[in-house]
């Protein structure tokens, strides 16, 4: 086993009270009376709609983009609407959001440390924004550890599909039989598939897969012993 690639979320990174922040963020610019715990299930609900409608058939939206498009619908809930110029700050706000809300988890720091001792190139693979992404990783030291980021905004296709996993490849020189994904997405599990590349899935949230991982954990501190045994 020669690349890991890695996402971010719900991977490296878990989002704490993203959707509140939001929320917040919403509320106090528009003056919405609303509470802040409605407004921000309402966002959520928004996002989390149109994020899953983009992946079931496999259409690319940036970060900001679904931003926007977030904003859109839930403003109409109050007869609202906004200005291409406003909905672009609302767009970037709310990405800076996912920077700021940003949390490691736990197992992260030793793993990463253990992984960095064996020889191995590691990439970030995401539907993250790329900017976003490397900021992330900046704000939690860990940019460094990474040969690079190949991010959906850079491909022009998030995953599951195909073109992203091969840009991967592509940017790290590796075939298939050579590169494993880590990753607590379903996405990675079911777009690695097509392309017989092996998913170590970590599970950070309790959700069902619709097709079985070559490995499954519940913490990264896990991850050095399967490379020892894949090398």
């Amino acid at each position: 086993m020669k690349t890991l690639f890695f996402e971010v979320l719900n991977t490296l990174v878990r989002l704490t009270h993203f959707e509140t922040e939001s929320a917040r963020l919403i509320r106090d610019e528009l003056n919405i009376r609303m509470s802040l715990d409605e407004l921000a299930s309402q966002f959520r609900k928004e996002w989390e709609d149109r994020y899953n409608m983009l992946i079931s058939k496999g259409v690319y939206r940036s970060l900001r983009q679904l931003a926007r498009e977030t904003m859109i619908s839930l403003l109409r809930k109050y007869s609202l609407s906004l200005s291409p110029a406003e909905l672009d700050y609302f767009g970037n706000a709310i990405s800076s959001l996912i920077v700021e809300t940003s949390e490691l988890y736990p197992d992260v720091i030793e793993a990463i440390n253990a992984l960095s001792q064996m020889s191995i190139s590691m990439y970030i693979l995401t539907n993250l924004d790329n900017d976003v992404a490397k900021k992330i990783l900046l704000r939690n030291n860990l940019l460094r550890h990474f040969k690079g980021v190949v991010s959906s905004d850079l491909t022009k296709v998030g995953k599951p599909a195909i073109k992203i996993f091969q840009a991967a490849l592509n940017r790290a020189g590796v075939p298939p039989s050579d590169a494993l994904i880590v990753s607590g997405l379903v996405e990675d599990v079911i777009g690695a598939k097509f392309l017989d590349l092996k998913v170590v899935f970590v599970r950070r949230v309790d959700v069902q897969l619709p097709v079985k991982p070559f490995y499954e954990i519940n913490t990264l501190t896990q991850l050095p012993e399967i490379i020892s045994k894949l090398t």
